[in-house]
């Protein structure tokens, strides 16, 4: 994770280190610091992932189908994930998937930090919802674009069998 702080050389190793804890604690395996990648789960390597794209502080992230693969527990978590960087980090995500729960997971919760620094989930913010955009492609083709609302009620014969 912090081969790009060491190759820029801009920080010392002790800032490097912070930094790296503080990223492993953001995405919860701070217990794994010392591990090798031989010795992680697959959604540990996600989250690892995660935490070395975050170096550097990105305003926008792409994600490429995080989800596929995992368990669901393991693919609620790399959705949690996803939110907090969101809501808490103000870090705007691009979401590739086929995984529909997973999209609308993002697009219907928030996340909230209280003061004593916990983190919580909830559903139903309209805010988030508007804000959040639902591309489908077919073919290089646009076939939607819009809000959860305009995907769960498209009449394309193609969506609804995709959604079906």
């Amino acid at each position: 994770m912090a081969f790009k702080l060491w190759e820029q050389r801009k920080l010392s190793d002790e800032v490097i280190q912070e930094d790296v804890e503080e990223m492993l604690g953001f995405v919860g395996l701070q217990e794994s610091e010392d591990k090798m990648p031989s010795d992680l789960s697959g959604g540990m390597r996600r989250r690892v992932a995660i935490a070395r794209a975050l170096v550097g502080n990105p305003k926008i992230m792409l994600y490429d189908e995080p989800t596929a693969g995992l368990d669901p527990i393991t693919g609620r978590t790399i959705c949690e994930l996803v939110i907090k960087l969101r809501d808490l980090e103000q870090v705007t995500s691009i979401f590739v998937t086929h995984d529909l729960n997973a999209a609308k997971t993002i697009a219907r919760e928030t996340a909230e930090q209280s003061p004593d620094g916990s983190i919580s989930f909830r559903a139903g913010n309209s805010e988030v919802s508007g804000n959040t955009r639902f591309v489908m492609l077919s073919k290089g083709a646009i076939l939607l674009e819009g809000t959860e609302d305009d995907l769960s009620t498209t009449d394309d014969s193609y969506i609804r069998e995709f959604l079906d």
